[in-house]
């Protein structure tokens, strides 16, 4: 069973499955609305990966009894805290600011491009003019919408705006880092790994800011189980299984139609007004993508794996973690060994 390349393996489920995991993927901004709005940032994502980390430590290392060296744990954790932890702090941080979940979904959007573009400085992959274009389009399109929703959302700090776009910048880290480091690690060890260090890092925060009580609304736990069940294993199982029977560009298109599902889905259950503006502003961003998408005469250099962020994621939605398509027969037989 392999994802290795672009092109499609299979139906993979269809249209109605791809819609299915755009609504799974978008749901985690829904989840930060409705968790934000009953207790803090700190305290909901917290809990929800205490409860993570339980369960897949308890399965990984317990039941099925993995084992990872000490290499493997450093890179997954330190994967965890830019891919995890940074991430979704900036980015339920910021709904909790007032910035709406549709925009947050949309600066979140534009990561696998500006991953694609960092790619280029810092692994020496090349870049096309072209790709550099669609970005800056990408980013003004970014502008125009916030410029947009200012104007509908007053209280709303400008400086706000820039809590998402440092979540952006901690997700391509996080797969500049993995693409650096190599690693052969399972995806299910990778990410009970990564939920274990993201459970650390927002223990110790909710602590130091005095948030780490029990949540007592019922809204809250809505929230978390809301965030483990539909963005955790819904929108990240359904990724991982159309990419596996579609490929990384197929899967990489649907992550772009989250955020006006996201803006969509905010204006029913939230209210979240959209401007004729902030309208506007989303359509220059899919023109953004649409030139970086854009077929070029020269063949593309195959993707050695997919990546959430450079190829692409992760994350996502949620978690950003550099999905191995196939397991080479030498690790099957170091996984038989263990």
């Amino acid at each position: 069973m392999s994802a290795r390349g672009t092109g499609p393996r299979g139906t993979g489920g269809g249209p109605v499955l791809a819609a299915v995991f755009v609504v799974m993927w978008s749901s985690g901004f829904i989840g930060a609305g409705i968790g934000t709005a009953a207790a803090g940032t700190e305290t909901i994502l917290m809990w929800r990966f205490i409860a993570l980390a339980v369960l897949l430590l308890t399965w990984q290392f317990v039941i099925r009894r993995r084992r990872l060296t000490a290499r493997e744990i450093g890179v997954q954790a330190l994967l965890g805290l830019f891919s995890q932890s940074v991430y979704l702090f900036s980015m339920f941080k910021a709904v909790e600011l007032g910035v709406t979940s549709g925009i947050a979904s949309l600066i979140d959007a534009l990561q696998p491009v500006c991953a694609s573009a960092f790619a280029g400085l810092v692994l020496s992959e090349r870049v096309s003019a072209r790709q550099w274009g669609g970005l800056l389009v990408g980013l003004v399109g970014a502008g125009i919408v916030i410029d947009g929703d200012l104007d509908v959302r007053e209280g709303v700090p400008a400086w706000a705006y820039a809590v998402p776009f440092a979540g952006m910048v901690a997700l391509t880290v996080a797969t500049i880092i993995e693409r650096k480091a190599d690693m052969k690690t399972s995806l299910s060890d990778s990410l009970a790994v990564q939920c274990a260090a993201s459970a650390v890092f927002f223990s110790l925060v909710g602590l130091a800011t005095g948030h780490a009580a029990v949540p007592t609304q019922a809204r809250a736990w809505l929230a978390i189980v809301w965030l483990i069940l539909l963005s955790t294993l819904g929108g990240y199982g359904l990724y991982w299984f159309i990419l596996q029977r579609r490929g990384v560009a197929y899967v990489s298109s649907l992550i772009y139609l989250t955020a006006p599902a996201t803006m969509i889905w905010g204006f029913a259950m939230f209210g979240d007004a959209i401007s004729l503006l902030s309208g506007l502003g989303l359509l220059v961003c899919v023109a953004g993508v649409a030139i970086v998408h854009a077929h070029s005469g020269s063949p593309r250099r195959p993707c050695r794996r997919p990546d959430v962020g450079g190829g692409w994621r992760c994350g996502g939605a949620p978690f950003v973690r550099a999905l191995r398509t196939v397991t080479s027969e030498g690790d099957r037989e170091r996984d038989e060994l263990r």
